[in-house]
């Protein structure tokens, strides 16, 4: 997609990658702990700053309260923290449910884990899209697992409301649901857009893996920097632990 774009002079919606690179004081950083000898293997959890600079980020932003030393997964870019959710924690022959239109690497992860994708198409709204709430209930059945979400959603953009996410909320409490939330553009809200973190909403903090990702907040989407955080035995189940 990107090389065609290229090739006719063509606006790329193809993939979500920046115009300019991330702040000049990160890079700066970067090239300094280059310099320093932070170059090997890191602890398998992450490196320990990071973890902890995760953790009271969220707990400034969101109110958020995690142990860095065992709520945290740093990982290969966020794509790998969904596919360690899904390969770690759903179960060969299980259904995933799926919001469409949706990032092309959660049908490929959910194959991989040898489960059974079901999508469930947002609906246009005539002021952009909704998710048809009726549709999602009817979707799960016995063999439901978990459920991937995605807000603010790539790619329409669309930022889920409170109502939606209630709802969800409440089909995952009752259904005993896992849930996958991919908050990769948390930081990409306007037109005074807020986000609300599915964990924190009532029921959800022991059933929510979240997704946060550096590439896209930093503009550094080469660098493949993210992360998962949950309960412990959420994320040592992402871990492969």
């Amino acid at each position: 997609m990107s090389a065609l774009a290229v090739r006719h002079d063509a606006i790329n919606l193809g993939q979500g990658f920046p115009d300019e690179d991330g702040p000049a004081s990160m890079l700066d950083a970067a090239q300094q702990a280059i310099r320093s000898g932070l170059n090997q293997y890191p602890p398998g959890l992450g490196i320990p700053e990071l973890r902890r600079a995760i953790t009271a980020d969220r707990l400034a932003r969101y109110g958020e309260e995690l142990d860095p030393d065992t709520q945290v997964l740093v990982t290969v870019g966020a794509t790998e923290a969904i596919a360690g959710a899904l390969l770690g924690l759903v179960e060969p022959g299980s259904e995933v449910i799926l919001i469409e239109p949706y990032y092309d690497s959660y049908a490929a992860v959910v194959a991989m884990a040898g489960a059974v994708r079901v999508p469930v198409p947002l609906v246009p709204d005539g002021a952009g899209f909704a998710l048809d709430t009726d549709a999602l209930a009817a979707a799960i059945t016995p063999r439901t697992a978990a459920l991937v979400i995605n807000s603010p959603h790539n790619p329409t953009g669309k930022v889920f409301t409170d109502t939606e996410l209630a709802r969800i909320a409440e089909l995952a409490v009752e259904h005993d649901l896992l849930v996958v939330s991919d908050e990769v553009y948390e930081r990409l809200l306007f037109d005074g857009r807020t986000q609300t973190p599915m964990a924190s909403l009532p029921g959800m903090a022991d059933r929510t893996v979240t997704i946060s990702s550096a590439a896209k907040t930093f503009n550094c989407t080469g660098w493949k920097i993210g992360w998962a955080c949950g309960t412990p035995e959420l994320v040592a189940g992402v871990a492969g632990r």
